[in-house]
This record gives C-alpha cells, structure tokens and sequence, in this order.
C-alpha cells in the first residue's frame, strides 16, 4: 500500500505543477486516489476479503448485502435501535441487515410467505457470534468497527449459504407439518 501511496503522491505532485497545462480534473484523481488507498486499506490493513479497485467512495460502499459507511450524527448514520444504546461517533462500521427478518428464509408467494422465527433465530445467533460492536434488535442489524470485522464480514457468504442450504430441508419440514395440520382439519370437519 506504501509503494501505490508514494506513487500517487509523485503523480499528483507532477500534476499540481503542471495544472495550468494539463487537461485533467486534478481533484477528481486526488479523490479517485484516496478511495483506492481506502480500498488497499480495506484489504491489507483490515484483513476483508475485497478488491481494492472496487470500492468507489470513502462514504458508504456495498458489497452485495454486506455495507461499509461511515456512521455518526454528523453522516447522519445511527443505529435506529441500539441494544444498549450506544452510537457510533465518525467511525467507520461493516453492517449486515435483515430489515424483514424471518423473510429472508421464508417459503411460500411474495405475499404468503411463512416467518420461519426459530430457523432465523439460529442464523441470527450465529451472526452475532461474530461480536458485533453494535447491535440493533429491532430491526435485525448488524455492525462491526472494521477493526473487528475481518472474520463476519470474510465469513459472512458462507454463513448465509449454509443456512441457506439448511433452509431447504426446514422448508420441507415446515411443509409436512402444515399439510398435517390442513389434513387433520378437513378430516375433522364436517
């Protein structure tokens, strides 16, 4: 990361000098150069398991369902619900959120789909076995410092898809049941 920072450092340098004869937007690179720093910053310093050349602001970046922002009042980011009340002041935070909860894993049409609440419990402690530094209940979301995220945000593909993969046999289960349940009222009722 050293090497990439003390090139773009020349580069620029060379182009501040010559600004009145260049055609560049000199402030659009320094900008450009800085997320691609945070990007480096992201993989090498902080362990996640990102392409550097990805990441394309230093304010709020998605990776798939997995977020990365800075949080605080003054980015007017905070935890709707803090378990313990807490807020995250001007740092940076990996979040994972499941606003519909049991949804996620639910099995039926979009408007009649079951709320699987136990399956997603076990999902959901699973994901805070990760010890996120903020937790909001509420709303099933998730948040880590980045110092601390390197391990949920790297293994948070494979936890999904395990319970993905294991939602399919709850959802067999969960059929079985429902069917018994409609089969034990139609032969009970008259």
């Amino acid at each position: 990361m050293e090497k990439v920072r003390k090139a773009y450092d020349e580069i620029l340098k060379v182009l501040h000098k010559n600004r009145e004869i260049c055609i560049f937007d000199v402030s659009d690179l320094e900008r450009k150069a800085k997320i691609h720093l945070f990007g480096l910053k992201l993989k090498e310093f902080y362990g996640l398991d990102i392409d550097p050349k990805e990441v394309d602001s230093l304010d709020y970046q998605s990776f798939g369902e997995k977020k990365i922002g800075l949080f605080g009042e003054k980015h007017r980011r905070t935890i709707s619900w803090s378990v313990d009340g807490r807020q995250p002041e001007d740092e940076y935070l990996f979040t994972v959120s499941f606003p519909t909860g049991a949804f996620i894993f639910g099995d039926g049409e979009i408007f009649n789909k079951d709320y699987p609440t136990d399956f997603f419990q076990k999902f959901w402690l699973e994901l805070k076995s990760y010890n996120p530094d903020y937790i909001d209940e509420v709303n099933h979301c998730l948040y880590w410092k980045l110092e601390n995220a390197k391990e949920a945000f790297n293994n948070y593909e494979s936890v999904l898809k395990k319970y993905h993969d294991l939602n399919r046999e709850d959802i067999k289960q969960r059929r079985i049941e429902k069917m018994k349940k409609e089969l034990e009222q139609l032969e009970n009722s008259k």
